[in-house]
């Protein structure tokens, strides 16, 4: 009967266990250098939560324009906007406009209309459709308001290329995943509302 390799060479195992179980070696970082590296990242960071900070406040400042020169908010300024642009349309059809719930597009629709600025018209053809329209006054606040009429956020998000929004969106996605707290109404909340 023959031995096996092993009998034969007790170390054999060993040694080839070792060969597999070795792996190149590669040079650690100096912990200064790794320190270095972690700042740089942490100041990245903080760059970035700056930049979210000027967004944030830039059309926060557009939206106390809008207020002070008009009387009206900034969503309501968008939705006299979306009227202006498509006479007619209908509640359905401005939320989608706007990414917002149909009630809360409803909500800006009666308080338009309360303040003169928005008449409804039911279709003649089917008196369940309601349809949406500018005042005189409405068209008055439109003419006197501040532009970006739907914002400057809006506004400059469709100002970029497609391939822009295509990796901003991924980005701001992969981000928002990573945020340990997430509201997903917020997603449908207007911006000046928040």
């Amino acid at each position: 009967m023959a031995r096996s390799s092993a009998a034969r060479d007790p170390e054999a195992p060993r040694a080839r266990t070792a060969k597999t179980r070795r792996r190149p070696a590669t040079p650690h970082a100096p912990a200064a250098e790794r320190k270095s590296r972690r700042d740089l990242h942490h100041q990245k960071a903080l760059a970035v939560l700056e930049q979210f900070r000027l967004i944030f406040r830039s059309a926060k400042k557009h939206f106390q324009w809008v207020q002070q020169r008009t009387g009206v908010s900034g969503a309501q300024l968008w939705a006299l906007a979306e009227l202006h642009r498509r006479p007619g349309i209908r509640v359905t059809e401005l939320a989608r406009a706007m990414a917002v719930h149909q009630s809360t597009a409803s909500n800006l629709v009666e308080r338009l209309e309360k303040l003169g600025l928005i008449g409804r018209e039911r279709s003649p053809a089917d008196q369940r459709v309601v349809h949406l329209s500018l005042t005189d006054a409405g068209r008055r606040t439109i003419a006197g308001a501040p532009l970006p009429l739907e914002g400057v956020l809006p506004d400059a998000l469709h100002s970029l290329t497609h391939e822009d929004l295509v990796a901003l969106q991924r980005q701001l996605e992969h981000l928002a995943k990573r945020m340990k707290v997430r509201d997903r109404a917020g997603k449908r909340i207007l911006l000046a509302e928040m």
